[in-house]
């Protein structure tokens, strides 16, 4: 179950990045993805449970971790980090939690929420 629509994601979020006729289906990847990195409390505890605060960081870490996945999803499961060829460099700065990318924006707001903490 996605915890995002797309009219969240088109209205709200006003993302533009992903095709219409794919919304649905990388914000339900992407609402799995986010149940990993919040090692499934989101599961657990239901959605509709959460607090409108934490409920909105999660919304918001779905858009903008759909978005990265959308742009850079070829490159994510790439074995290297970076390469470089003489004087040119490049290296992909992304965050790898619980086997999920992410960009440390993600992360962010998925620790004000208190659902990434490690303790029980």
């Amino acid at each position: 179950m996605a915890y995002v629509d797309a009219a969240y994601y088109k209205d709200t979020f006003e993302g533009t990045i992903i095709p219409d006729e794919q919304l649905p289906n990388k914000l339900s990847r992407a609402s799995d993805q986010i149940d990993s990195l919040t090692y499934n409390r989101i599961v657990g505890i239901g959605f509709d449970n959460l607090t409108p605060f934490q409920q909105v960081k999660v919304k918001k870490a779905v858009c903008i971790h759909a978005d990265f996945v959308e742009q850079y999803g070829a490159y994510i499961d790439m074995p290297l980090s970076g390469f470089s060829a003489g004087s040119i460099s490049v290296n992909f700065n992304a965050q790898k939690v619980n086997g999920v990318t992410t960009t440390q924006e993600v992360l962010n707001y998925l620790k004000q929420t208190g659902l990434t903490c490690r303790r029980l």
